[in-house]
């Protein structure tokens, strides 16, 4: 495998925010990634439940087989090491790709700070089992050799499910469908079939949509010590019922803040809003059936269920903490609750939020990590490399309008310009006859049967032309296809494949990447 890292499709805040523009700092409490950030946080005292949180992961990963390293990562947690963390719903089969960017991330981060910093942080990933939307999940995708062309694969497309993903027990029997075409249409894969047999086990062997998602991330990753952290647990919501608390009673202190800082970072930054929300809470309610967002009205907590006041709502939390969830608002703020954390790595968009949240921190008196932009990858095979270098084109933000030129230039330089000029002077010398014909005196009666002819006539001449253009396009099939896969390979819809494709698409058990650098530009994997 070949590395290459280029400036890519980076906004004009990833690109303030890579260069560490201070006017952006203030708002990620001045730290960055380098020594003296990195020894700030370090010096924070831990959290006193850290030692209670260990046991809770230790018990919960157990049951999918803890590896040495794993284990020597709860130790390391339990002792108060802090960790580098990231999360993402549960997508069906570990998909779309750049979840399991987020975690190559994670362990890049871990492996730069032990050799240039000298401490052995601890990689988590955070599964957000509370999250409802099964549309986001529910499907991933696969490029389609045989029709050259990008193909969707559902579980259950028409289901809905209004409840906690957490909650939602999955069809086994579909399931095994769903992989088995996952598996048919990422082609002659021999790891793929090596694993499916295993992949059954842990369908039959499990029950709940997010259940199955730790399963799968925990065989790809676990020889890498990564730690999987499970939010929708019934034990990690009793140990958060303090924060949950906390963030009941100051409800209104948090939505002031986030508002008043919201403001200020987006015109700082000078993007658009990121967070939408209409409630005053931060925070979700429910049961095993629904999941509701609290609002606070007349001095009560309003939700599908009755309203209730402060003292009724601790009491619901307090019997049932696992039908509480945070919100987009409040969920960095949990996390940091909980964990002792010293690098968060999100996508661009959670980056950015995080600097409209910097005021929810800060009243809080919560200290906010390291905040880095995930890393980007993208993988290029032998033949998508050798399609390019026939084409003349290069990845970049661009590729796709190249794509389109190349496209245009094969069918302009293949097409014969002078037959369709002269399909258009027939066209022209037809119209003109007919019109002297229809305007001679004494065939007023006979108009409407001359123009009815003529335009049979300009119809089949119409047609000429379309089936000629279709005619040369068939002719340079191959070569438009070619370009075609290339943009649908790489920038599926004008995305990077890896927010498209399903990770089982590119050659090669996860996590077997070559050696890579953190960076905020695109890494791109070359497969020799």
């Amino acid at each position: 495998m070949e590395i290459e890292c280029i400036d890519f499709q980076q906004d004009c805040f990833t690109q303030r925010f890579s260069r560490k523009d201070k006017t952006l700092y203030k708002y990620y409490q001045n730290l960055s990634y380098d020594k003296e950030s990195i020894e700030t946080v370090l010096k924070r005292p831990v959290h006193k439940h850290t030692g209670q949180l260990a046991d809770i992961i230790e018990e919960e990963m157990s049951g999918f087989g803890l590896s040495g390293p794993q284990m020597d990562n709860i130790n390391k947690l339990r002792e108060g090491r802090r960790v580098v963390i990231g999360g993402q719903q549960a997508g069906l089969f570990m998909s779309p790709a750049y979840i399991m960017h987020k975690i190559v991330t994670l362990l890049v981060l871990v492996d730069e700070i032990r050799e240039n910093h000298g401490y052995e942080a601890v990689p988590v990933f955070w599964i957000a089992g509370e999250d409802h939307d099964f549309e986001e999940v529910n499907h991933t995708y696969i490029y389609d050799r045989n029709h050259r062309r990008r193909r969707k694969i559902s579980y259950k497309p028409n289901l809905s499910v209004p409840i906690s993903l957490g909650f939602y027990k999955y069809d086994k029997a579909e399931m095994k469908k769903v992989l088995q075409k996952i598996i048919d249409g990422c082609g002659d894969s021999g790891f793929l079939h090596g694993k499916k047999d295993q992949i059954i086990r842990m369908i039959d062997s499990n029950e709940y949509w997010t259940e199955l998602f730790h399963a799968l991330v925990h065989d790809a990753f676990k020889e890498e010590g990564l730690i999987i952290f499970n939010a929708h647990s019934r034990k990690v919501r009793q140990l958060e019922i303090p924060m949950f608390e906390e963030m009941i009673d100051r409800h209104g202190e948090i939505d002031a803040a986030f508002r008043e800082g919201q403001e200020a970072f987006d015109a700082e930054a000078d993007i658009g809003r990121m967070i939408e929300t209409d409630t005053n809470v931060h925070l979700f309610s429910g049961s095993e059936y629904n999941r509701t967002l609290l609002s606070f009205e007349d001095g009560e907590f309003i939700s599908d269920e009755s309203p209730v006041d402060r003292q009724g709502l601790v009491e619901r939390l307090a019997a049932t903490p696992e039908t509480f969830s945070n919100n987009v608002v409040t969920r960095p703020l949990m996390q940091e609750m909980v964990f002792n954390t010293l690098i968060f790595a999100g996508g661009g968009a959670e980056v950015k939020y995080w600097g409209e949240l910097h005021k929810v921190f800060e009243v809080l008196n919560v200290p906010m990590p390291i905040v880095l932009k995930r890393m980007e990858i993208i993988h290029e095979d032998m033949r998508i490399r050798k399609l390019m270098d026939e084409h003349n084109l290069t990845l970049s933000k661009d590729m796709l309008e190249k794509v389109d030129e190349t496209k245009n230039h094969l069918l302009q330089t293949h097409t014969d310009a002078s037959l369709l000029a002269e399909v258009d002077e027939i066209g022209g010398r037809i119209e003109k006859d007919y019109n002297d014909m229809k305007n001679s005196t004494g065939r007023e009666q006979y108009r409407q049967l001359i123009e009815a002819n003529m335009k049979m006539h300009q119809k089949q001449l119409d047609y000429l032309k379309r089936r000629y253009k279709l005619e040369v396009k068939r002719s340079l099939r191959h070569q438009l296809n070619d370009l075609d896969e290339v943009a649908e390979k790489l920038m599926p819809n004008g995305e990077l494949q890896e927010r498209v494709y399903h990770p089982w698409m590119f050659k090669g058990a996860p996590p077997t990447y070559p050696k890579l650098s953190y960076t905020t530009e695109l890494t791109v994997i070359k497969t020799l």
